[in-house]
């Protein structure tokens, strides 16, 4: 969108997965890491993202207000990722969401939910996250192939 990306660190913290996250990820304990993210200093999304304990504890050393997740998963971890799977939908903002937002609790975002997966086929990445529908585009490419 032509906007200078930035980051703020919320919290971070290892957790044991709700009932469903440990479905969807395979882990049963995992480091959360929350981060508000900006667009010209102006608050566009909360992200949610949860990973493998040994994994998580890891990311949790670098600064995580200046570094892109996935640049520092693949080029500072050496985490080559492979497949995504990801759902995007609409949905009410959470109370404490639209504290960081700034927008009304009735206001509706986007949620974005991914799973990652790397080259062999391992869970690196859950995330969840919920980003302001005025302020975010989803870029898709499409293509068949035979």
């Amino acid at each position: 969108m032509g906007m200078e990306p930035g980051a703020k660190l919320i919290k971070t913290e290892v957790l044991t997965l709700p009932v469903y996250l440990q479905k969807i990820t395979g882990i049963k304990d995992a480091v959360h890491i929350k981060r508000l993210r900006y667009a010209d200093n102006i608050p566009i999304g909360v992200e949610n993202n949860y990973y493998p304990v040994e994994l998580g504890e890891k990311i949790k050393q670098y600064d995580l207000n200046k570094v892109s997740l996935y640049d520092l998963l693949e080029q500072e971890l050496g985490i080559m990722s492979i497949e995504a799977e990801q759902k995007i939908r609409s949905k009410q903002v959470k109370k404490g969401d639209s504290k960081l937002l700034k927008v009304s609790p009735t206001t509706s975002v986007l949620i974005a939910e991914r799973k990652l997966m790397d080259l062999n086929g391992h869970f690196v990445e859950y995330e969840r996250a919920a980003y302001r529908a005025d302020m975010y585009s989803f870029n898709i490419k499409l293509s068949r192939k035979k």
